[in-house]
């Protein structure tokens, strides 16, 4: 009578095993998950601990030249802000730091850039 080749017990011993590990990590994953959800409580102090600014206090708007339009406005950093603004066809960021209400000189398109030959 002829054998069959049949799997060998150590390749049988590591799907077994590895089949295991798969139920078990994936059981354990599960629980960490439900225990975050159950014992997780938002902190109320991080969202008072910001300080509050009162309107009466906060600093005038910027005053722009006439004839300038505002078009866009983006936060660099806390305290200052860069307005995009175009003056008579031209386009212009300027640099508003708001604690002290200071205009502070940006970029010109006009200005030729670095690059550029005269």
């Amino acid at each position: 009578m002829e054998q069959t080749p049949g799997t060998p017990k150590a390749l049988m011993a590591a799907v077994i095993g590895m089949g295991i590990l798969i139920v078990v990590g994936t059981l354990g994953l599960v629980g960490v998950i439900i225990h975050r959800m159950g014992s997780h409580t938002p902190s109320t102090s991080a969202a008072l601990s910001a300080p509050a600014v009162p309107l009466q206090d906060a600093p005038a708007r910027p005053v722009l030249p006439a004839g300038t339009h505002l078009i866009s406005m983006a936060r660099v950093r806390d305290d200052l802000l860069a307005l995009h603004v175009s003056t008579n066809g031209e386009d212009r960021i300027l640099l508003w730091q708001v604690s002290t209400g200071r205009i502070l000189p940006g970029i010109d398109s006009a200005a030729p850039s670095a690059g550029a030959t005269p």
